[in-house]
């Protein structure tokens, strides 16, 4: 744009002579100059040469406008190319100045990252769980909470209903030791692996019991050939009894009485008795199960079992629905793990459990978890359900590491095996031996109490999670924080009999020791659970910084060669934008939300253009930032 018809010309001119294709405006009346500027620069760029001496004359009426201002020292551009002037030598020594960029404001930096958290630390488990925990996390090159939940989650099931702590010195509260918990992360982060590892110890016992149960197949077999001969026997010996009590005298010196008859049938009753009673198989695991299958496996032991869900999404959606309310409430009751449970059924009959106790782990994608979430976030599906997975951690990804070849550590890992196996054959008199209270008839099982200093220091800090609790801005939160406490003392008591078998010693009631250690478990959880919901509670920053970094780029590459319409240059559509299928940028909503961050961010700006002559209604457009290019 030049305001003069003579300079117009010659600027052409000198354009054309280098081959560079250019549109030149020009502006008869001085006064309208600017205007005309305007004018253009509403649908393309325009730019403007001066002198140094005139920079201001330019730059302050059409600041903020789509103008591109070339300033040069003494002599303008044009005019030094009509001498024989080098074009590039001439642009670098200019100065250029985008003025629209300098009438919009610096964006502002987008808060994209999720929460920190805190890790896994020594003191925070039993030696021999840290150092199963580090050998496999080190080989695997993961982090170590992908292995240590699952091993501790598994832990709590095999002690399951055995034993319990009353966390209260007076009050009826107990807590038995199951735990639900879940490892979060995207598919390279191996949760699959460090799932497998924490649960190998309960696996072992698994195989064993598989072993058992063969061979009590096998002795059940030939027990039951041997009944089934020794039963004709009886019957034979019973019907001579029989007969011979019906032909003898009155006066018979050895008379044979119905007593000596209901012996020999007694004893026919119960071999077919016998019969009946097959082997069970101990269950320690089950993996995809219905509610209803569940409660039969309960029904045959005495201690609890552990659900194992690669994926939880599975489990999470097969729960959901109004139709699907028993099988939730089925396992909402499980959690607390102290109560029993009947399952009456028309062609079953009616199912006992005594202990209708469940642990639950399994891992999870942030993506998967997200959708899950945000309807609980709003209160749609919000049945406490999602709260219980106290043992939840959404660690850092462990990135660049190399992987490694590292044997596996098979002493530490008998250890641990033999300490699943002490848990596992543990019975009432074990536990007392290591200091639990004897059941009564108040107290179904052995249980411990917390030492006198241990009982303060939890009081104290039950009340400082309830007070923090209730001043949480998401009740779904809230919720989550207000089951803590049994978390803790389960944790704790966990940490307790550990410590009492690798000592083999009598340590009394659960004391600072394991507790420390449970809070310090706290203290990690809490951080990781603000991360998990963080997913919806900041997802629109979260897309937003996604849809920032697409803008970065596009802006550092030019314009977008895979749109028909330039978006620098032009700004672009919500529908555009979502047509492009970016991940995490593919919902309506999510893009809306992010779009707004980003204009309250000033990265863009939003206007309404008028629809044409033809009708149509308004678009709306927005536009990116030309400072964008100031954070490359």
């Amino acid at each position: 744009m030049i305001d003069n018809l003579t300079e117009a010309v010659r600027c052409y001119n000198a354009y054309r002579k280098l081959g560079i294709d250019v549109t030149v405006l020009t502006c008869l009346v001085p006064s309208l100059f600017n205007q005309t500027v305007k004018h253009f620069a509403e649908v393309q760029q325009v730019t403007v040469m001066t002198t140094s001496d005139k920079k201001a004359k330019v730059i302050t009426p059409l600041k903020g406008m789509n103008v591109e201002a070339i300033i040069c020292d003494h002599t303008l551009i044009y005019e030094a190319l009509e001498f024989g002037a080098v074009y590039d030598n001439l642009i670098a020594d200019a100065e250029i100045i985008n003025l629209q960029a300098l009438g919009k404001p610096k964006p502002k930096p987008i808060i994209q990252t999720l929460p920190a958290v805190k890790t896994l630390t020594k003191g925070m488990l039993p030696d021999s769980l840290q150092r199963y925990v580090d050998n496999n996390a080190e080989r695997l090159s993961t982090s170590t909470e992908y292995v240590a939940i699952p091993l501790v989650t598994s832990l709590a099931s095999a002690l399951g209903t055995k034993v319990s702590i009353f966390p209260k010195l007076k009050d009826d509260w107990e807590v038995v030791p199951n735990l639900w918990g879940a490892i979060i992360g995207n598919p390279s982060t191996k949760k699959s692996p460090a799932l497998d590892a924490g649960m190998k110890p309960l696996r072992n016992l698994t195989y064993k019991a598989k072993a058992e149960y063969e061979q009590a197949q096998k002795d059940f077999a030939a027990q039951k050939e041997i009944n089934e001969y020794k039963t004709k026997a009886v019957k034979s010996e019973l019907q001579k009894l029989a007969k011979d009590q019906a032909q003898q005298a009155n006066d018979a010196e050895n008379k044979i009485t119905d007593d000596d008859l209901k012996a020999k049938a007694q004893s026919i009753t119960e071999a077919n008795q016998a019969d009946e009673h097959m082997p069970v198989m101990k269950r320690y695991i089950a993996n995809d199960s219905t509610y209803q299958k569940l409660g039969e496996l309960l029904s045959q032991t005495n201690n609890g079992l552990l659900v194992e869900r690669d994926e939880l999404i599975g489990l999470l959606a097969s729960l959901n629905g109004e139709s699907n309310g028993e099988a939730k409430e089925f396992y909402l009751m499980a959690y607390n793990g102290t109560g029993g449970h009947v399952m009456d059924r028309v062609m079953r009959g009616s199912i006992f459990i005594e202990h209708h106790c469940l642990s639950v782990i399994g891992g999870i994608q942030p993506n998967k978890l997200e959708k899950y979430l945000e309807r609980t976030i709003k209160g749609l599906d919000n049945d406490g359900f999602i709260q219980r997975f106290q043992l939840a951690v959404y660690p850092d990804h462990i990135k660049g590491v190399k992987e490694k070849d590292i044997a596996p550590n098979k002493e530490i890992r008998q250890i641990v095996y033999d300490l699943f196996e002490t848990i596992n054959n543990m019975n009432d008199w074990d536990l007392i031996n290591y200091g639990a209270n004897e059941p009564d008839e108040h107290h179904k099982r052995p249980y411990y109490h917390f030492t006198d200093e241990a009982f303060h220091v939890f009081m104290n800090w039950y009340d400082d999670v309830k007070a923090k609790a209730e001043e949480c801005e998401h009740s779904v939160i809230s919720e989550h924080m207000t089951k803590y406490p049994k978390t803790i003392a389960s944790l704790a008591l966990i940490f307790h009999l550990v410590d009492c078998i690798e000592h083999q010693a009598n340590l009394g009631s659960v004391g600072m020791t394991a507790l420390n250690a449970a809070l310090a478990w706290h203290s990690m959880l809490e951080t990781h659970m603000m991360r998990i919901y963080g997913i919806v509670t900041d997802s629109a920053n979260i897309k937003a910084s996604y849809l920032a970094d697409k803008i970065m780029r596009m802006v550092k590459r030019g314009a977008d060669k895979t749109d028909k319409t330039d978006w620098i240059e032009h700004g672009f559509t919500a529908r555009q934008l979502i047509r492009k299928s970016w991940k995490g940028l593919t919902d309506a909503d999510d893009v809306l939300n992010a779009l707004e961050v980003l204009v309250e961010h000033d990265w863009l700006s939003w206007r309404v253009v008028p629809s044409t002559g033809k009708g149509g209604r308004p678009t709306e457009l927005y536009f990116i930032n030309p400072r964008v290019a100031e954070l490359i």
